[in-house]
């Protein structure tokens, strides 16, 4: 036989087991539906078809393995990966930006010298450099000074601010109206004006596009006063204000819109404040933490009234400026001295943090209460009048793992429709990127927050996993496993 007749004959023999040729062990697209190849116990290759359906397991059959006849393509599985987790918001990672003495809002002063003028309401807002194109969250921090002084440039604060925008926050330390005369009326006044003031300065931030603030990822944190602020911008509704408020006339230019709110916000630290009434609490589900003394002298730890050794000291009264002035103190003179002494108290009752932390747990909200002893109310701050570095650093690490860990409302839960077995569902509105994975099976389709799969009945393993990223950068990740 020639060279030439052999080698036609190989040719001829390697075409016809090229045409007879099994399919590599895996999973193969059809025409409506899909090939599993496999290799049984026998060391036999094996092949079954499934339909494409929504519906009940199509029978399965063995098939011609000629790949040419079934026109078998390779199934292309999803891309998937684990996304890495990321500690954002928990570790210092950005430098800081500030800029200072921001006006928000135009209001009428309240008391002193210049009582009636318009004065300006400002703030100090700090953001994080390079932090990119992300949605940022936002910290709103309110000082103390029980409602007649303190500033926003309070040194603790200041680091506060300086410390959460380097976490990766817009942190806005606010200045708010304060001034009140000692009785109860004028005092439910002022708390109701800062805390419009409060409102106003949310608002002001949420309209400033270049800051890329996430409306739904709102903090607010108050020490003293600005704890009773922050509690109540969280919880406090325009129909809880006490009946003694009457609305002033052309207040403000900003801050006119009342408590009309416009955002939510996501949590609070509560930095030895309290509520007038803990049915606000009720109002929503808002998570708070709490730092206070047990026995705290100035702001009652349980119930009491508030700043009753603060207000005007009599022996540093100013004179009366005029006649009315004078007629007024001695007015006031002789209503104090008929007034019972348990109720000589310029704020009304409020609670503090341990009746917070209770009402809240019984509510079902998260509430995290950070208790202390000695009688110290500013716990920033050491008995020998000095920033107390170990115990503020606390209190600040703990809020930021505390708002870290509520910088989603709920965390990705991964389910299977009980109605429909096929369907693989996440329920959550705050994703933004997932990718998905599936063993012992192929995906049929797809959606923003749900797959439909195909599970082999045969597969030794049936499980579906997700792994993402929230819109605010954190990751997760989610198994089923059937």
């Amino acid at each position: 036989m020639s060279l030439r007749r052999l080698f036609l004959l190989g040719a001829v023999a390697a075409l016809a087991l090229a045409c007879n040729r099994t399919p590599e062990p895996g999973v193969y697209t059809v025409q409506g539906g899909f090939v599993r190849v496999y290799v049984d116990s026998l060391g036999a290759t094996k092949a079954l078809m499934y339909r494409d359906t929504s519906g009940i397991w199509a029978d399965t059959l063995t098939v011609d393995l000629k790949a040419e006849k079934l026109a078998l393509k390779p199934y292309e599985a999803p891309e998937f990966r684990l996304f890495p987790v990321k500690e954002l918001y928990r570790e210092p990672m950005y430098k800081v930006q500030e800029a200072d003495d921001i006006i928000y809002g135009r209001v009428i002063r309240n008391g002193g010298e210049s009582e009636g003028e318009r004065m300006d309401l400002t703030m100090d807002i700090y953001t994080p450099e390079d932090g990119g194109q992300v949605a940022r969250p936002l910290i709103v921090t309110l000082h103390g000074g029980a409602f007649m002084d303190g500033d926003k440039r309070d040194t603790t604060l200041v680091e506060w601010c300086r410390y959460f925008a380097s976490l990766g926050y817009v942190a806005a330390s606010v200045d708010y109206r304060q001034g009140y005369r000692r009785n109860v009326p004028s005092t439910d006044e002022a708390l109701y004006r800062a805390l419009k003031d409060a409102n106003a300065a949310v608002r002001f931030l949420l309209k400033r596009d270049s800051l890329l603030i996430h409306s739904e990822r709102i903090f607010a944190a108050g020490a003293d006063a600005g704890g009773i602020i922050a509690l109540n911008l969280a919880y406090m509704r325009e129909e809880n204000m006490p009946e003694i408020i009457v609305e002033e006339e052309d207040t403000t230019i900003v801050t006119h819109q009342a408590l009309l709110r416009g955002f939510d916000v996501r949590a609070v630290a509560n930095l030895w404040g309290a509520v007038q009434d803990t049915a606000i609490l009720h109002n929503a589900k808002i998570p708070v933490i709490s730092f206070q003394s047990r026995e705290d002298p100035v702001v009652p730890y349980g119930a009491g009234h508030p700043f009753d050794a603060v207000g005007y000291d009599e022996e540093e009264k100013d004179e009366p400026e005029d006649m009315f002035d004078w007629l007024r103190s001695v007015y006031e003179s002789i209503v104090s001295a008929l007034v019972p002494e348990e109720d000589r108290h310029p704020f009304r009752e409020m609670y503090g943090a341990g009746v917070i932390h209770r009402v809240l747990k019984r509510y079902g909200v998260s509430s995290e209460l950070n208790a202390f002893r000695g009688e110290r109310h500013n716990l920033f701050i050491g008995e020998d009048g000095l920033v107390d570095y170990p115990v503020y650093d606390e209190i600040k690490d703990r809020t930021a793992a505390f708002f870290a860990a509520r910088m989603v409302v709920a965390p990705v839960s991964l389910r299977q429709d009980p109605e429909d077995p096929q369907l693989f569902v996440i329920d959550n509105t705050e994703v933004e990127t997932c990718l998905w994975d599936i063993q012992g099976g192929v995906l049929l389709g797809k959606g923003d927050d749900a797959i439909r799969v195909l599970f082999f009945p045969d597969a030794p393993e049936h499980k579906v996993s997700v792994s993402g990223e929230y819109i605010s950068g954190l990751t997760f990740y989610e198994t089923v496993e059937l």
